[in-house]
């Protein structure tokens, strides 16, 4: 049996204490990640507003390390620009976006990769089982910032909403799922100084599309969930990873994709390269570190990871 990952067993316990004990699922990070209490049935995918979202992290609402800056609020540059986006973008009506970001709280890492201008990771809990995760990324022209932003809405906050969404949203879904919690996948964005903030999701490969179709169908019939970013190494470099997990006792066929012998499979890296977001089929050692004090736990045959 493939012993679960310290990542997992890291995240095991700040999930159960903050978002309660509630089943959650391996592939949170899908366009709609979701998780239920009890569901009698699979939860619908709601329909995205304008460019389809990525699949996203699986830590929403989990505690951050000591290391954090506590926050009651996010920050306000962070705020007035959250607030400045579309909600539909995010599957949500404006009453409960509003609600949520400026209800938050949580904690912020401050990642120190541009002298004097540091990155920031902020994890956030809101009322209703709603969380936010956002992570920014400096670049060398201090008049251009990204961003990675993921949210997650109760429906018990959601169904309450007097604004109407079309059918086939969050809020109509969260009807016949009261108790639901409902993703709003992956989105990213490029702001430069003056401008408006450009969503550049639309910009990058989608990891489905990597794997494509014919092989996504074959990992989910060998009981494998769809991709999620891979956030492991996010504190140190400004790198990502869409990976997707086999059944622990079902490792997957040798193929392009897996790796580590057949327990997880590989659908591209995203990286802020300098000042723009892209997707890399391979990247660097030095983007993709081993662990100083878990070397033992860097993958061998990861051929996807360059070595010098």
């Amino acid at each position: 049996m493939k012993p679960i990952s310290p990542r997992h067993i890291a995240g095991i316990p700040a999930l159960l204490l903050s978002l309660g004990a509630c089943a959650s699922s391996p592939g949170m990070g899908t366009p709609a990640d979701h998780e239920t209490t009890a569901a009698p049935r699979p939860l619908p995918v709601p329909i995205a507003a304008g460019t389809p979202p990525l699949p996203g992290v699986t830590s929403l609402g989990m505690s951050m390390p000591e290391t954090r800056i506590a926050l009651k609020g996010l920050p306000k540059d962070i705020e007035d620009l959250v607030l400045s986006l579309p909600p539909a973008d995010f599957r949500a009506t404006p009453d409960i976006w509003q609600y949520t970001v400026r209800q938050a709280i949580g904690g912020m890492m401050l990642i120190p990769r541009i002298t004097g201008r540091p990155d920031r990771r902020i994890s956030m809990v809101s009322s209703g089982d709603s969380a936010l995760w956002i992570r920014t990324f400096e670049s060398e022209n201090p008049a251009i910032t990204g961003y990675l932003i993921q949210v997650r809405f109760g429906c018990k906050l959601v169904k309450d909403s007097p604004i109407q969404l079309p059918e086939g949203s969050v809020q109509d879904i969260c009807l016949g799922y009261p108790n639901a919690r409902i993703g709003s996948g992956l989105r990213a964005y490029r702001k430069v100084a003056g401008q408006t903030i450009e969503d550049v999701t639309a910009q990058l490969t989608p990891p489905e599309q990597v794997l494509g179709e014919e092989t996504m169908e074959r990992y989910r019939q060998l009981g494998a969930d769809g991709p999620f970013l891979d956030d492991s190494w996010l504190d140190r470099v400004p790198v990502a990873r869409w990976i997707v997990e086999s059944d622990p006792e079902n490792p997957l066929p040798e193929d392009a994709h897996t790796y580590d012998g057949g327990y997880l499979a590989h659908a591209n890296f995203l990286l802020w390269n300098s000042d723009h977001f892209e997707t890399r089929a391979t990247v660097p050692a030095s983007l993709w570190p081993c662990p100083p004090n878990r070397p033992s736990s860097c993958i061998d045959d990861d051929r996807f990871v360059t070595k010098p």
